[in-house]
């Protein structure tokens, strides 16, 4: 078994059911394991350490690998793009930056998502949200290259 599908069932025996991997990052030689977390609601340090102390146990046990490594449990982070379509939910209201497969970039509030299919609010460059007339579009997350969440500061 790979270690990334190997992190993920063992992630999975200690991660109530609103926690949930991202994605795990492991580049041999690099000295680095590094797993991503996220929750339905807020995701706590002690939900991220209880995995960490889990997968260092698990590994200890199976004796993995030959090369030191660095054992990293984190959450994504604001600099990193949504990954999975169970990370849009809690970002409903957002702003979001998108870039679509075609290359096009969108800018804009995300207002639903149902049945894999985003519906966003865009910007308008002149009166931000405020236009008369708001420019509705929904979108499929199959053709979601990138989506990355806005960080305000209002």
């Amino acid at each position: 078994m790979q270690i990334v599908d190997q992190i993920k069932e063992w992630s999975a025996e200690v991660l109530e059911p609103s926690v949930f991997v991202v994605d795990v990052e492991f580049k041999p030689g690099g000295g680095k394991l590094l797993v991503l977390i996220d929750s339905d609601g807020p995701l706590t340090i002690e939900q991220c350490r209880a995995l960490n102390r889990h997968l260092s146990n698990k590994l200890d046990e199976a004796d993995y690998g030959e090369t030191p490594y660095t054992l990293e449990v984190s959450s994504p982070g604001v600099d990193r793009p949504l990954l999975l379509p169970r990370q849009f939910q809690k970002h409903i209201g957002r702003e979001f930056k998108i870039v679509l497969k075609a290359k096009t970039e969108l800018l804009g509030k995300l207002m639903a998502l149902n049945n894999e299919v985003l519906t966003l609010h865009l910007k308008d460059k002149k009166k931000a949200y405020l236009a008369k007339e708001p420019v509705i579009k929904e979108l499929s997350l199959a053709d979601i290259e990138t989506a990355f969440v806005q960080v305000s500061f209002n």
